[in-house]
């Protein structure tokens, strides 16, 4: 892509007053419209890895590691909080980020959950309460949790339903983890339309959140333009609590970015990964110095692009939901110290090419990248014979080690969330689900630890069933402190 420029736009803070607000029903909130599928092309020229990454092993956490590294991973802290009976189409979509001051934010759809003690006891925050609902239609579902060490502030992405007139919105608040810990109302926020990117009768969905030590980045999809939309905020004027001058991308310029998470842990830019085909990424950087973006291609490995399935022991297929979307998109990505940027994303059951090997099921793509050599560094996959693995967010802490979170499941094993270090071979889980959902996803969450960043922050789910109700389950947030038994 030939270098844009980054279009501007203005906002002014407004502090919330009058919370708590009386509390809107999920039931009256208007449910996310059908998203258009966006499928990856395969291509003509296949570039098979001919000898596959060593298969993961699921292993219960506090056992011992069944590859026999010396110094495993383990939970070093494992805080449930309280569980939620929804249907088995519902989807988590789970974030989260904690504090140096001990404070944790854990959002899902619909809820948002506050310890002020590391995670041991929770309060559940509704957002109708906190915030006012005159954006769009009102709150609906998905959200996104960061803090930013360099300005205590957590960030709170929060999605709202179109107007009447199809256009999306979205609100991005800021408050200090002290006012988190004190008075989970004490908010300031920022409300952003479709229209604002000249988009005034479509919707938007699937957002993130990341930052670099200059600016918070948004993401989201823009219906109606095909592409993904990336806007960069000052951080020190989201500190200030006032006027903010953000610029924005032209989402049809990033169109194979559909559904890509941003690169998290960048320190001068932004990045966000496409998939041109099965075979070429294409890689969107956005300085800080400057006010332009472009894209390269890079040639990667061809993986299989098929269609994602993988039932469980009731026969729901916990996959259903990913074949649609977010399907292949980039799921996880992190910036090492190096300036590598590591990636990762679901990929399908079978063979990318015809010599190539042929996974039994949908797994996980990894590839580490050069973005000043414009070339792969190192490629693995994280897959095993008996069960799928999908949705990986990944991290890197203080060691320079990339954590990663994914789903789970197969036939014998009921879809669940475990956690681990690319490059182990292994990952872990504590509690056991005893139903499969039909829609797992649409994203899970880590970071690295702000109270010991040589740890991660994991923030997943169980579920469990409903006893007399075959249609629904109960899920169950959890943040987990993960990472070496020596760390």
């Amino acid at each position: 892509m030939i270098e844009q420029r980054l279009r501007k736009g203005r906002l002014d803070g407004v502090r919330v007053k009058g919370a708590p607000y009386p509390p809107v029903p999920p039931g009256k909130k208007r449910d996310r419209q059908p998203r258009p599928r966006f499928p990856v092309k395969r291509t003509g020229r296949p570039r098979p890895l001919h000898e596959p990454s060593s298969h993961a092993v699921i292993a219960k956490a506090g056992g011992r590691d069944p590859n026999g590294n010396r110094d495993p991973v383990v939970f070093h802290g494992y805080h449930p909080s309280k569980g939620l009976t929804k249907s088995l189409t519902n989807a988590a979509d789970m974030s989260g980020s904690d504090s140096k001051r001990d404070v944790v934010m854990m959002s899902g759809n619909w809820f948002c959950d506050v310890p002020n003690d590391g995670g041991a006891n929770w309060k559940r925050l509704d957002p109708t309460t906190i915030f006012p609902e005159d954006l769009g239609s009102g709150f609906c579902c998905d959200q996104v949790v960061v803090y930013v060490p360099r300005i205590d502030r957590f960030i709170w992405f929060l999605q709202h339903g179109a107007d009447a007139a199809g256009q999306g919105a979205f609100r991005i608040a800021s408050a200090s983890s002290a006012s988190v810990k004190n008075d989970p109302t004490a908010w300031t926020y920022w409300d952003f339309v479709a229209g604002n990117f000249g988009y005034p009768t479509q919707d938007m969905d699937y957002p993130d959140l990341a930052f670099s030590t200059t600016f918070l980045y948004v993401s989201t999809d823009v219906f109606g333009s095909g592409g993904r939309i990336v806007l960069r905020i000052p951080l020190e004027e989201l500190r200030a609590g006032g006027t903010i001058n953000y610029g924005y991308t032209d989402p049809t310029k990033s169109k194979s970015a559909w559904g890509a998470h941003l690169v998290q842990q960048t320190r001068a830019q932004a990045v966000w990964v496409g998939h041109r085909d099965n075979t070429t990424l294409e890689v969107f950087t956005m300085p800080d110095a400057g006010n332009t973006y472009s894209s390269f291609t890079v040639k990667v490995a061809t993986w299989p692009n098929g269609s994602h399935s993988s039932s469980g022991p009731d026969g729901n297929d916990w996959l259903t939901k990913l074949r649609d979307f977010p399907n292949f998109a980039v799921t996880g990505g992190v910036e090492r110290p190096n300036g590598h940027v590591v990636l990762a994303w679901s990929a399908s059951k079978g063979k990318g090419g015809g010599t190539g090997f042929n996974f039994p099921n949908t797994h996980g793509r990894v590839v580490e990248l050069d973005l000043v050599a414009r070339s792969v560094v190192s490629e693995m996959q994280i897959w095993n014979p008996d069960y799928a693995f999908a949705y990986p967010a990944l991290a890197v802490s203080s060691k320079d080690e990339v954590g990663v979170i994914l789903g789970w499941g197969g036939a014998s094993n009921h879809a669940n969330c475990a956690m681990g270090i690319i490059g182990d071979f292994v990952v872990w889980f504590q509690n056991g689900s005893t139903r499969t959902v039909k829609r797992y996803g649409d994203y899970l969450t880590t970071r690295p630890a702000e109270r010991n960043r040589r740890l991660f922050g994991g923030y997943g789910y169980y579920v469990t069933s409903v006893s007399g109700d075959a249609n629904s389950c109960t899920y169950h947030p959890i943040y987990v402190r993960y990472g070496r038994a020596s760390a």
